[in-house]
């Protein structure tokens, strides 16, 4: 599995993704009604994973990630982290859509996983191997997130729990 350097159309998308996320929190703080649940799934749907940012990533977090997606996308700096994000939403995609396939079943025949490896790459154009297969089956503690951070850590090279920090700092407590 290979995560290039970000394309401009996938920061789009990821700035796109805190314009929409900032603009849900601001709504949010003034008090106006809260939108209708379609907004949520799509996008959730559209970017698995957002709607924990939309609950826990500190408003100048999200601020920050949209400004400097405007400045990568203009041709500036692309952070690690961006691409990480892409990777996320992607693999968690991806994790999602073979966990739907394999609900309840913990003995997945080998001819089954070897179809489920290629479905992903078909449904998303994404490459993944019959270990990630194995791991959304049975995920280490019970959570797909886990598994997901764990392969983008063997993707970059980079240790899950710092890729986990920077990609969902935490609000500090009031």
């Amino acid at each position: 599995m290979k995560f290039d350097v970000p394309t401009r159309e996938e920061l789009a998308l990821l700035e796109a993704k805190y314009s929409q996320i900032e603009a849900l929190r601001l709504s949010r703080d003034r008090g106006e009604p809260i939108p209708e649940r379609a907004v949520f799934k799509a996008l959730s749907e559209r970017f698995p994973g957002a709607l924990r940012e939309l609950d826990t990533l500190p408003m100048d977090v999200v601020a920050k990630r949209r400004r400097m997606l405007g400045e990568a996308i203009a041709g500036g700096a692309i952070a690690p982290w961006m691409a990480w994000m892409i990777a996320y939403h992607a693999l968690l995609r991806a994790a999602l859509w073979i966990k739907l396939r394999t609900a309840n079943t913990l003995d997945v025949p080998t001819e089954r996983i070897e179809s489920l490896v290629r479905g992903v790459s078909g449904e998303f154009e994404l490459n993944v191997d019959a270990q990630f297969v194995m791991d959304v089956v049975r995920p280490h503690a019970g959570r797909l997130n886990a598994v997901v951070l764990q392969r983008l850590e063997v993707v970059f090279g980079v240790p899950a729990v710092d890729i986990r920090a920077a990609l969902f700092p935490r609000r500090k407590s009031s």
